[in-house]
């Protein structure tokens, strides 16, 4: 395979890797978002199974990169990780087939939910799978890298913790994996019980997204260095 971007990464939301995206033209290709930087190409494809699925194909198509990277904001498992820690996989597990997928780095294992977890769902994949954080697409990324024959790495960032009282997101998702915000942002504004985990959460995944856009800048400029080596 000619590689044209050394690096591909796929994430739900531009949100999420926002500071890595600065100043960055953006096309789109059947509603997903491509953003070209030097050395990788970043897929922004919406929230869920379909959507990721969408995204890391057209990735790949376009970038025919040496490595797929799933990136974005997951929910912890465990009380030690706290919002903005970055979380680097070793092994994402699909809740939905329970089919596990090996990463080309990390030390933690990451479990692909079918919703989005409260507590008690989160002690449930915790104890189930022996993982660390939970986000929704991951194992969908993976897949794809494995059926092209890509290396995979699984790289979030916490945005909240694991007894955190998470608002009702997912109602708010449509179909193509996008956020309805404004409707959001209205059944909020009249539900007391949900200001203060909302600005909570808001704050937390602005934190969360710095961190993990300055360690995917990282991981570009490692890997990039590595191809140029070998040549």
């Amino acid at each position: 395979m000619d590689i044209s971007k050394p690096v591909a990464i796929v994430a739900a939301m531009r949100s999420e890797v926002a500071p890595l995206l600065r100043g960055v033209t953006r096309r789109s290709i059947e509603g997903i978002e491509l953003y070209e930087l030097p050395t990788a190409l970043v897929a922004i494809g919406g929230m869920g199974r379909n959507a990721s699925t969408r995204a890391a194909e057209l990735a790949v198509h376009e970038g025919k990169p040496g490595l797929l990277v799933s990136a974005g904001l997951a929910g912890a498992l465990t009380p030690w990780l706290k919002p903005g820690d970055v979380v680097r996989a070793r092994e994402v597990v699909d809740e939905a087939t329970g089919e596990r997928y090996p990463t080309a780095g990390g030390d933690a294992v990451l479990v692909t939910a079918l919703r989005v977890a409260g507590f008690k769902g989160k002690q449930r994949l915790a104890a189930s799978y022996s993982a660390s954080a939970v986000d929704m697409e991951a194992a969908l990324v993976a897949r794809i890298a494995k059926r092209h024959g890509i290396r995979f790495e699984a790289i979030k960032a916490i945005s909240d913790e694991l007894r955190f009282d998470m608002p009702p997101v997912s109602g708010f998702v449509t179909a193509q994996g996008q956020m309805r915000a404004v409707a959001f942002a209205g059944y909020v504004a009249v539900r007391p019980k949900w200001w203060v985990p909302t600005v909570h959460l808001a704050r937390n995944s602005r934190l969360a997204s710095k961190n993990l856009s300055a360690a995917l800048e990282h991981l570009i400029e490692q890997h990039a260095t590595a191809i140029n080596l070998s040549r």
